[in-house]
């Protein structure tokens, strides 16, 4: 399991964040917790995901319900995803 940090544009942040319930819905299928960073000033959010399961997370970002929460919370692509090097390897 390792951290993942997920960052992206949003077109409206207010009704991003009323999608808090289907995110943690939606995450906890391969992360244990998250934590939301929003950049002042601008519509871009990071995601801090906890113990992910690489496999469950890649199995997850191409299902269909994840296409159509994207759409409703108004995430803009491209979602870039940086994901934790363990032991600078």
């Amino acid at each position: 399991m390792t951290t993942v940090v997920i960052s992206h544009a949003v077109g409206n942040m207010d009704t991003w964040l009323k999608g808090g319930e289907e995110r943690k819905a939606l995450f906890s299928k391969y992360c244990s917790s998250y934590k939301i960073f929003r950049q002042e000033g601008t519509n871009r959010v990071s995601i801090v995901c906890e113990n992910v399961d690489l496999g469950k997370m890649e199995a997850a970002m191409g299902a269909p319900e994840i296409a159509k929460a994207k759409a409703a919370h108004t995430v803009i692509e491209p979602l870039e995803v940086y994901i934790e090097v363990a032991g600078g390897k």
